[in-house]
């Protein structure tokens, strides 16, 4: 299936949907196109569930198989609260496909939002521009890409609505043009989008018609504006020097534009133009006069004969050329001189370079001129929008929210190009009583013109231009960090305000009183540069361009549907997780790149306390003296301790060994817990728990970082099992800090994750590397196990094991939405591969078969359906697992990877 342009959703008649959209089956198994033409349809709260469910991941889902879309709809009905619903999709039957063996039970951090209607995917770059218009009586959406591209999009459908355009390349640079930004305007009667280019500095105004998707012209610029034998004329200077001469009146061009040579006298200014024309080389001086030869002087030297010249009435008026040696160049190293009776014309003087502008008058009224590829040229009225009496042709603009659009326009007191695709008004509004503040938009509201502003403290101000006075009760404080966008809109009646941010957020306000409505729209991963609205089948909709790649349309009118009261989660992605138990009850413990430490409820998902303020990159746990611990090592290689029942820091953080801390496990060694962390410089370190002390002399073999750690307890002997960038793998008894056996080889590339189960009963260590296999170790002699396993995923970043009778599970994931589960003896895949709505950055299992997933900022447990597994931790244990007095050959374990 491809994003190409779909004119009609096909149809989808009853015979045809068995259940519709209340049918968990139909939904896993149709195909999506006739999904997605019922979507819009949904009207009965049931058919709404199914549809909010199917659209919050169907980025993900659209081009998978039946049996992965099936896991994506339970976890996606999991994040949105319907836990039935999850339950249900969950237990579809796939025909030719096994169960699915996993269950979602909650999340938390869920960034599912049931306002979502599309998430529009193509862009393979951020997303950093969008401008909305309506074409054919279609709402669109223009996004501009870091990837070169320009899409269209249709906002009903979610699909293209035309081809994509991708914006050239420098041949010299190698260079892609960028669009910067992208606003909209009717040309004629035809809906083309404005988008600012740039490329290497230079920016350029670009036309692209937005129902073939194809450029139309561009913005030129201006040399000189001049009455010339009675005609009003245009002078410009385009990207490549060629100069052109218009009749303003008729958009015609004058004359022609040919090479030339300019010959420069001793001052460095031009002293004659040399051109050929109809196969005689020809000579004029700056009058405008042909000479028989050109002028003598000992100081005279040629031009670049890249020079361009215009030739009208068998006369040169302008010439541009290599600036050289000219001091004042306006042009980056261009300089354009006037001739003769242009020259005369504009009041200058003959040969003399002069300023080019992106700013002229023509018949007394400002406006900017665009260049149709067609070969006409064009005028915007900058001031009205409107037929400036006989003065050729006039862009006009699309007044999508009561905004008469305007562009472009110099910034007061800048010399270089400067377009702002919004007002005229200077793009900073000055406040005696505050700092400056940046104006986002500007509409018209019943006849009263409102311009929305934000200043240095992400405060936001709606003010009524002509009062000079703030609209509404209050300003209101909108997010955490800086304010990109911002957009003035009508919801149901009421003004309001949509906000995008660098915090990912995008919010909606209620201008009267000043307050948030309905609390953010979530689901966007990275920055948000760009926001705009339009109307969709009757209903208000905003539309998100953001640094994820993709492009988002929320419904404004729709309120957030949250089934239950919603527990806070991380606010950013999670980093680390492990099992422990709180309170004789297994939990799951995280540390999020929001500098939050969390316990959860492994079976409820009901937190245990509150938040915890720590900034972690590692994490593993253990019981300290009958109270469940965690420890942590942050980015400085600092060591703490957290008494997880009271939230409380145990003793006074302790620096760790030289250089970073990238391993980190726990083990009971002799009766004392300890914790063993792996460090950049090679190294590992045992550390006391009760005292935070080091214990013994560092353990010492690997020549590169330490970058993956496991232990595990193996007749009642506690073992470490640490792989490296030296790729190899070292066995330690931890008791005595000495290496057990010889080092162990056969990854080719660094050891990127480690974890110990059993396999047939009999304990080992898994490992895997970046040379994208997975090799099994006999424990505690070290000896290779079994064959190795082939990633054909790419390098594994983390293990997680679950024993199922006397068969073990591998959990694997590669830092990417995936997580595979394989047989561990056989390699054989014993489900489809789970796909999560975000890159996956840890996989745990419980030893009944729970798995946890963390995912940007969420966290999934997934419960084992046929309620018969067992396992072993990977990331950390179960405290009972820990005990070294348990009978047999109990095996513990802890990992993490860098």
């Amino acid at each position: 299936m491809t994003d190409a342009l779909w004119d009609e959703a096909p149809s989808a008649g009853p015979d045809a949907v068995p259940g519709g959209l209340t049918d968990p089956g139909w939904l896993v198994c149709a195909d999506p196109d006739s999904v997605l033409a019922l979507l819009g349809s949904a009207s009965e709260p049931e058919e709404q569930r199914g549809a909010t469910v199917y659209r919050a991941s169907l980025d993900v889902h659209r081009h998978l198989t039946a049996a992965e879309r099936r896991f994506v709809l339970a976890l996606d009905a999991a994040r949105l609260d319907e836990e039935d619903l999850a339950a249900q999709f969950a237990a579809v039957a796939v025909p030719g496909a096994e169960p699915l063996g996993w269950e979602p039970v909650w999340v938390r951090g869920s960034q599912a939002d049931s306002r979502l209607m599309w998430t529009l995917i193509g862009h393979q770059g951020q997303v950093i521009a969008v401008a909305s218009a309506v074409v054919a009586g279609r709402s669109v959406a223009v996004t501009g890409s870091r990837d070169g591209t320009v899409r269209v999009w249709d906002l009903a459908t979610g699909r293209e609505a035309c081809p994509s355009l991708y914006c050239r390349t420098d041949a010299r640079s190698a260079l892609t043009v960028e669009v910067d930004r992208i606003a909209t305007a009717t040309l004629d009667g035809r809906e083309v989008g404005l988008l600012l280019s740039k490329l290497a500095g230079e920016q350029r105004l670009l036309l692209l018609d937005l129902a073939t998707g194809s450029l139309t012209g561009e913005c030129v610029r201006v040399v000189a504006v001049a009455e010339l034998a009675g005609r009003s004329v245009v002078l410009t200077l385009e990207n490549n020097r060629t100069l052109r001469l218009w009749n303003v009146a008729t958009g015609e061009e004058l004359g022609s534009s040919v090479s030339a040579q300019v010959l420069a006298g001793s001052h460095g200014y031009p002293a004659a133009v040399r051109v050929e024309l109809s196969g005689a080389v020809r000579t004029w001086d700056l009058a405008g006069n042909e000479l028989d030869s050109a002028p003598v002087d000992a100081d005279e030297q040629a031009y670049d004969p890249q020079a361009v010249a215009v030739v009208v009435d068998g006369r040169p008026v302008a010439c541009a050329f290599d600036a050289l040696d000219i001091d004042h160049l306006h042009d980056g190293d261009t300089a354009v001189a006037l001739l003769g009776d242009l020259a005369a014309a504009c009041g200058h003087r003959s040969g003399a370079p002069v300023r080019v502008s992106q700013f002229v008058v023509v018949a007394g009224r400002p406006a900017t001129l665009f260049r149709e590829y067609g070969g006409s040229l064009r005028v915007w009225d900058r001031v009205a929008g409107s037929r400036p009496g006989t003065q050729g042709w006039v862009v006009t603009t699309d007044e999508l929210h009561g905004q008469s659009l305007r562009l472009p326009a110099e910034a007061p007191g800048e010399d270089s190009w400067c377009w702002q695709l919004a007002d005229p008004a200077p793009a900073v509004a000055v406040d005696a009583e505050r700092s400056a503040a940046r104006v986002l938009d500007t509409c018209v509201v019943a006849g009263r013109t409102l311009r929305l502003t934000v200043d240095a403290d992400h405060v936001v101000r709606v003010r009524d231009t002509a009062a000079g006075a703030e609209v509404g009760e209050q300003p209101f404080p909108c997010h955490e960090d800086r304010i990109r966008a911002g957009v003035l809109a009508e919801v149901n009646g009421q003004l309001r305000v949509v906000t995008a941010a660098l915090d990912r957020g995008v919010r909606l306000w209620e201008v009267a009183g000043g307050r948030q409505v309905n609390g953010p729209f979530k689901g966007h991963t990275g920055h948000v540069w760009d926001v705009a609205t339009a109307i969709v089948n009757g209903q208000p909709v905003a539309v998100t361009a953001s640094a994820d790649h993709t492009v988002r349309v929320w419904e404004l009118g729709k309120r957030r549907v949250r089934r239950r009261t919603e527990i806070r989660g991380h606010k950013d992605v999670v980093l680390a997780a492990a099992m422990t138990t709180i309170q004789g009850q297994p939990a799951v413990v995280t540390a999020g790149a929001d500098k939050a430490l969390r316990a959860w409820n492994l079976a409820t998902g009901i937190p245990y306390g509150g938040c915890i303020a720590a900034e972690v990159s590692l994490l593993a746990t253990a019981e300290l003296d009958g109270r469940t611990v965690a420890v942590t090592a942050a980015p400085d290689a600092m060591l703490r301790r957290w008494d997880l029942d009271t939230g409380k820091e145990l003793g006074q953080a302790v620096a760790g060994p030289a250089g970073r801390i990238l391993a980190l496990a726990t083990a009971r060694v002799d009766g004392r817990d300890v914790a063993v962390t792996g460090s950049s410089d090679g190294t590992a370190q045992r550390w006391d728990l009760a005292t935070g002390q080091p214990l013994g002399q560092p353990l010492t073999g690997h020549t590169s970082r330490l970058t993956a750690l496991a232990t595990a307890t193996v007749d009642g002997r506690a073992l470490a099992v640490t792989g490296s960038w030296d790729k190899t793998v070292r066995l330690w008894d931890l008791a005595t800090g000495r290496q057990l056996g010889d080092l162990l080889t056969g990854h080719t590339d660094w050891v990127t994750a480690v974890t110990t189960t059993t396999l047939n009963g009999h304990p080992i260590a898994v490992t895997a590397g970046r040379d994208g296999t997975i090799r099994t170790w006999s424990l505690p002699d070290g000896r290779p196990y079994a064959e190795p396993l082939s990633c054909p995923a790419g390098p594994v970043r983390w293990l997680a094991t679950t024993v199922h009778g006397t068969s073990t599970h591998l959990i694997t994931t590669n830092g990417t939405k995936t997580v595979s589960v394989r047989d561990l003896a056989t390699s054989a895949e014993l489900a489809p591969p789970l796909r999560c709505p975000a890159p996956v950055q840890s996989a745990l299992a419980a030893p009944d078969g729970t798995l946890v997933l963390c995912f940007g900022p969420e966290i999934a447990v997934l419960s084992a359906i046929d309620g018969q597994a067992s396992a072993r931790v990977a990331a950390a244990d179960y405290d009972s697992a820990r005990d070294a007095d348990r009978p047999g050959r109990d095996v513990t374990v802890a990992a993490r990877v860098l």
